[in-house]
């Protein structure tokens, strides 16, 4: 009998090991059967000239697509951009709907197609086109819609990667804005004005995305913009004004005269708002400091570096009296309530930590993404809250060099949020992060608890002093990191 016994687990032994082994193997082949490189689908609207590439497919060019009367009719259509699969993700029955396919044998990396909508009649292209957007919205459990405008020294080919690493993190619909930048670095004042030419043709495109909203209250629009782009979102504020169809509006590295800002928001924003309001800026962000210097040294929105709730607070109860009446103090205390209330839902996001090259000034997809759906930053990253002001060091010397610094020194409301990096142990044991953190906090840090208005978003909760924002970091940044820029 024992050696019957024997024999039985034996056998039972060598064939959990073989079953161990199969569903081992069957794991690794799963992780390493996801395609290096990927086609990910995106919607474009673009007012640019139509050109052949090099390689004989369409392409847009620098210049606009009229050179005199202007007929309101952009191009339309759809492309796909060849991207690094860097999330080893497969290309599932529901990616594959959203128009997500396997990249072919002969595709490489940064290769793209744009396949523009024709026909003699703009008003059924342009359905056409919107009546494929909704269609793909539907898809989606959240039913959003994403539209991106791209920034100063861009290509279509540029905007076009930019809105497909945005895309490739979201898993969503998303709608590429392709102004007419020359995509040049000497062409700014160029840039400058051909984004001011397009801002009617974008305005069209928030009426029709409100129309297809209107006709299904269930389809959401976030609204992306990086750089030159975010002053098309900005000057479009009167169409989008507490619009329910509107959850988000993100601002990334805003090249955009802040004094002017507060002229919008005086005039169309309210404490009744419900879309979430985001500003991402990096301290390493050189262009806008060099930019703010090229506007005679007004600060760019992207510099300021204020919390975005209380900066935004203390814009809409300031008081002028050659414009606005008095404001009671009974009113004054009934908005501050208000903004106080909500005021969560508006945020400055620092993420100077995981910018990229000499200059910066690039778009952090990964972490805009992330935070657009699950109010938290990607695995490997935390949110720190740190007292306003904390601006570059370029930024603050050209405020010196032609001395217009801000006469108003009163203190904001609210906090900003650092992007820091951690490691996998630091992840998961957060004493050991507090530990290391508490050593180096700087004399002027405060830590605060943010708690997001959205009870389905993630609460996020700290006390641990900040680390990475030591007086030591202002000092490393400027040695560190001196990559070529990425012109995208």
């Amino acid at each position: 009998m024992k050696r019957l016994n024997v024999w039985w687990n034996f056998h039972l032994a060598i064939v959990v090991t073989l079953l161990l082994y199969f569903q081992s193997s069957a794991s690794a082949a799963e992780n390493t059967s996801a395609d290096p490189l990927i086609r990910i689908p995106v919607f474009f609207i673009t007012d640019r000239n139509l050109q052949p590439s090099k390689l004989g497919n369409i392409d847009f060019g620098p210049h606009r697509k009229y050179i005199g009367d202007c007929k309101h009719d952009p191009f339309m259509g759809s492309a796909y951009y060849v991207v690094e699969n860097v999330d080893h993700k497969t290309v599932s029955s529901h990616l594959q709907d959203l128009g997500w396919a396997k990249a072919e044998a002969k595709d490489k990396l940064g290769a793209f197609e744009a396949i523009p909508l024709t026909d003699d009649n703009f008003d059924k292209i342009q359905k056409d086109f919107y009546d494929k957007v909704q269609t793909k919205a539907l898809l989606c459990p959240d039913r959003n819609i994403l539209l991106f405008a791209h920034g100063y020294n861009n290509s279509f080919h540029a905007g076009l990667f930019t809105a497909a690493k945005l895309a490739y993190n979201a898993e969503r619909p998303l709608i590429l804005y392709s102004w007419p930048s020359v995509g040049k670095l000497r062409s700014y004042d160029t840039d400058e004005t051909n984004v001011e030419w397009s801002q009617d043709h974008f305005n069209d495109v928030i009426t029709h995305l409100e129309k297809i909203c209107t006709t299904d209250p269930t389809i959401k629009v976030r609204l992306y913009a990086h750089s030159m782009g975010t002053r098309l979102a900005v000057r479009a504020t009167p169409l989008l004004r507490e619009k329910p169809y509107l959850v988000e509006a993100a601002l990334i590295c805003p090249d955009i005269d802040d004094g002017l800002v507060q002229h919008y928001i005086r005039r169309y924003l309210s404490a009744n708002g419900t879309a979430e309001l985001r500003v991402y800026m990096s301290r390493r962000d050189k262009a806008l400091a060099f930019s703010q210097l090229v506007h005679g040294g007004y600060t760019r929105l992207g510099e300021q570096a204020d919390a975005l709730g209380g900066w935004i607070t203390k814009t809409l109860t300031a008081q002028n009296a050659n414009t606005d009446a008095a404001m009671t103090k009974a009113e004054h205390d009934e908005l501050t309530e208000k903004l106080a209330a909500n005021k969560n839902r508006m945020q400055t996001i620092d993420f100077t930590n995981i910018d990229k090259g000499f200059i910066g000034h690039n778009v952090p997809a990964k972490l805009v993404c992330d935070m657009s759906f699950t109010n938290s930053p990607s695995p490997g990253l935390q949110l720190i809250s740190q007292q306003s002001g904390l601006r570059s060091g370029l930024s603050n010397f050209f405020t010196k060099l032609t001395k217009l610094k801000s006469t108003n020194e009163s203190s904001l409301m609210g906090d900003v949020l650092h992007v820091i990096k951690i490691s996998e142990s630091e992840t998961s044991n957060s004493k050991t992060l507090k530990s290391k953190t508490s050593k180096s906090i700087s004399s002027d840090s405060k830590i605060t608890e943010l708690k997001t208005s959205d009870p389905k978003s993630t609460e996020l909760k700290t006390s641990d002093p900040i680390s990475s924002y030591s007086k030591s970091t202002d000092a490393n940044l400027e040695k560190s990191d001196l990559k070529t820029v990425d012109s995208h």
